[in-house]
Parts: C-alpha cells; structure tokens; sequence
C-alpha cells in the first residue's frame, strides 16, 4: 500500500510558519515611530510658570522622539515614517525662544540656566540652528533618503546637545 503524500504539504507549511515567524519577529525589532506629540500651548501664559511646565512636558516628548530615531538609524529601517516627527522638531524649535518668558527663571525644579536670559541671542540661534537642522530632516525623512537622514539627525543632535550645555544645568 502507498502512502498519502502529506510529507510535502507538513514541509510546506512548517516552512511557510517558520517564514511567518521571521516577519513577525522582524516587525518587532523594528522601531516604530511615536505618533507627533502636540506642540505645548503658546504664550502669553497665564502665569509664567506655566511655561516650565509646557516646556518640560515638550522636552520629555523631543527626548522619546530622538531615542526612536536613533533606535531606527542604528536598525538601519526606513526613514520615511519619521517625517512627522522630524517636522515636529522643526516646529517646537521655532517656539523654544517663546517658552521662556521673564518670570520662568525658576520654579518647578527647571534646568534652565539664567544665560537664557541674559545672551537671549545665542539661544535663539541654537533655537534657529535646531528648526533648519529639523526643517532638513523632515526633507530627508520624506525622501527616504538615510544617508541625508543619518546626517541631519547627527546636526539636529548638535544643536540640541549645544543648547543643553550652554543654557541648561545637566539633565539627569
């Protein structure tokens, strides 16, 4: 009597799970973006203090974002769905000079150093430095092109790192 030839059908499928298996574990290594967060309200504030919030609450956004874009740089994954955030970037920094009205020196446990204030200058030209870098990223990121992608991101990170040891105490 002969077999059935169910071998070949059990092999096919094993293969085909296997082959699922692989995809589903790669869509896991890969690094999905975060969605854009909302810009923080925009002055006039209410009360000074309310601007440390904002912006400490945007940093912390600005931080998650970065993190998932390096994740996905060394994951060496498409750049495309990060355009959003690299848009946001571009646009929160162009609303950093407003987030530091007179009155929002202190309070809140802020790491915002008086120099903000007193060379309002050089801040706003990290700030001007961070919305092109992030204007050219967001470019980058709609293209697919990572090597342009890779290059922004390294001057974006610049302009963040530049401003952060000029104008503000050690973040922890």
């Amino acid at each position: 009597m002969k077999k059935p030839k169910r071998r070949k059908g059990f092999v096919a499928t094993v293969l085909l799970a296997g082959a699922a298996g692989l995809a589903i574990a790669h869509a896991a290594d890969s690094v999905a973006p975060p969605p854009a967060p909302p810009l923080p309200p925009k002055p006039p504030f209410a009360d000074p203090q309310d601007a440390i919030v904002a912006r400490k609450e945007a940093m912390k956004n600005d931080g998650k974002i970065f993190k998932a874009i390096k994740a996905a740089l060394a994951a060496d994954q498409d750049v495309r769905p990060f355009a959003a955030d690299a848009q946001w970037f571009a646009d929160w920094a162009k609303q950093i000079p407003l987030m530091f009205p007179p009155g929002s020196e202190t309070g809140h446990d802020t790491k915002a150093k008086p120099s903000i204030w007193t060379d309002k200058a050089g801040f706003d030209k990290f700030a001007a430095d961070m919305a092109a870098a992030g204007e050219r990223l967001a470019q980058a990121a709609g293209s697919g092109d990572k090597a342009a992608f890779a290059s922004d991101f390294q001057a974006l990170g610049k302009a963040c790192g530049g401003c952060h040891k000029a104008y503000a105490y050690p973040l922890q």
